[in-house]
């Protein structure tokens, strides 16, 4: 047994924080799908919740916008807080699992949470993560702008800390690191350069854990010029990383999506899978007899390790550059969008991998034709789905996104891509309107999908013809080996 591993690994979990359950499916969040429903089933409400990938206010000239933030004891709803009375919120939840898994305890839940906020507000951007841990909890940062001369627009996200490096300690900076770039990876997706500011969501067992998240977050925002407000902890005793943020643009939101046509190129920013060496590499701590079983598959292990480091490192440092590059290809605010010079759209990929592009045909109500399904580590990729260690090897890490964009301007995005060490492509086209089906036509998308996996059944019906009766295997209905020489014990 690796008990240095394991030594750490029950720390975080004496934390309050799940340090592997991410592994098979690259997220501890609560299913869209799962959350869209709930949400459909409470009416007549105060606190209007309708999930987008981020939000956005205009920026007003000499205005800064202004951020309440109000948390919610889910146990002790009755004691409320004091109404904002401010129009829009970001918000983050966090759920026990047993609450998510019954839908009629999850629906109460919820419901009891929604009703309590009195004063009329909506919400775009919302995360739901789903934990072992008893302590659950509702955060709201009601964000209030202020009038004034029109300049930009502000954009707003936020971000639970979920994939991180759990063979450092819980007090090491990289858990800080990666808070701060993923928060700011849809700003810098949606072309932000400017104002970036952080308001961390923190939280640990011990006060001087506190302080040491409190001196992370200081060292690190400073050093990529990042202003961040002065937050005290969520004071639940749960270590727990996350922040909100915002940033300003001076020019056109890329997310035009009523304005798409078809024939324009569907851009990769880079390609999918990147994520997958992580998992494999954390499973080879898990159980050291994983080492033989993998070089047995001819995946070196020191090779392995060399890109869980290059994952952890892409996912703790900001891609200012891609904002700017994103922000050469928009118009001026309230100037002039051309189709042939600027990007029609955006659209993040992250972990979500190839559901993000079933996401966006429902974004755009079009057909959308993938030619191919460009995947890093194809080896590594399709021997993870086949012996059932995670769900889909399509997820990805920070600088993986989509681009709509005409055929005029896509060879210049790709070599702009390429210049900031991406490797992008043109991997299919948009077809036709009030079509919205993902017609994927790369044949190899069994060997990267679990074919009894949710994310299978959700884009099932949006493939394309020929693959229905292609190698069933009705005896295997699990992520994780029934009869392969894999191995999860310790």
């Amino acid at each position: 047994m690796n008990t240095d591993f394991w030594d750490n690994i029950y720390k975080y979990k004496e934390y309050g924080f799940e340090p592997l359950n991410w592994i098979s499916t690259f997220s501890n969040e609560i299913d869209p799908d799962l959350l869209e429903f709930s949400l459909n089933k409470i009416k007549g409400t105060n606190w209007k919740i309708i999930p987008e990938w981020f939000d956005w206010f205009y920026k007003s000239e000499r205005k800064n916008p202004e951020v309440t933030r109000r948390i919610y004891n889910l146990s002790e709803l009755y004691a409320q807080q004091s109404e904002t009375g401010i129009k829009k919120a970001l918000a983050i939840i966090q759920l026990n699992k047993e609450i998510i898994d019954n839908q009629e305890k999850r629906l109460d839940l919820l419901s009891n949470l929604i009703n309590s906020i009195k004063s009329k507000c909506i919400t775009k951007k919302i995360s739901v993560i789903n934990t072992f841990s008893k302590k659950q909890f509702a955060l709201l940062d009601f964000i209030e702008t202020r009038r004034g001369n029109k300049i930009g627009y502000m954009i707003a996200n936020n971000y639970i800390t979920q994939i991180t490096d759990v063979l450092c300690s819980p007090e090491s900076d990289i858990h800080c690191k990666i808070t701060v770039a993923g928060v700011i990876e849809n700003l810098n997706l949606l072309g932000c350069i400017d104002e970036f500011k952080i308001f961390p969501i923190y939280d640990a067992p011990r006060e001087e854990m506190l302080d040491v998240i409190r001196q992370n977050l200081d060292s690190i925002t400073l050093s990529n010029n990042i202003y961040m407000e002065d937050y005290s902890s969520l004071k639940i005793g749960n270590l727990f990383f996350g922040a909100s943020a915002t940033a300003t643009t001076y020019k056109e939101i890329p997310t035009r999506y009523t304005e798409i046509e078809e024939e324009m190129n569907v851009i990769i920013t880079d390609k999918f899978g990147s994520l997958i060496p992580l998992s494999l590499f954390l499973l080879t701590k898990i159980n050291e007899e994983n080492i033989s079983v993998f070089e047995n598959q001819g995946i070196v292990i020191t090779e392995l390790e060399n890109e869980k480091n290059n994952i952890i490192n892409n996912l703790s440092h900001p891609r200012f550059e891609l904002g700017k590059l994103i922000n050469k290809y928009c118009p001026p605010f309230e100037g002039k969008f051309d189709k042939a010079s600027h990007i029609t759209a955006v659209f993040p990929i992250l972990t979500q991998g190839i559901l993000a592009i079933k996401k966006l045909v429902d974004y755009i109500d079009r057909e959308i034709i993938i030619d191919k399904i460009p995947i890093k580590n194809k080896e590594i990729s399709s021997y993870a789905v086949k012996e059932y260690l995670v769900q889909h090897s399509t997820s990805s890490i920070n600088g993986c996104h989509l681009i709509i964009a005409t055929r005029e301007c896509t060879d210049s995005i790709i070599q702009d891509l390429k210049k900031i060490h991406l490797e992008p492509e043109v991997i299919g086209k948009v077809g036709k309107k009030g079509k919205p089906l993902l017609n994927i036509k790369d044949i190899e998308l069994e060997k990267y999908i679990l074919r009894r996996s949710k994310i299978n059944k959700k884009i099932r019906s949006f493939r394309a013809k020929g693959f229905e009766n292609r190698d069933k295997d009705p005896k295997r209905s699990s992520f994780y080996p029934h009869s392969s020489s894999f191995s999860l014990s310790t």
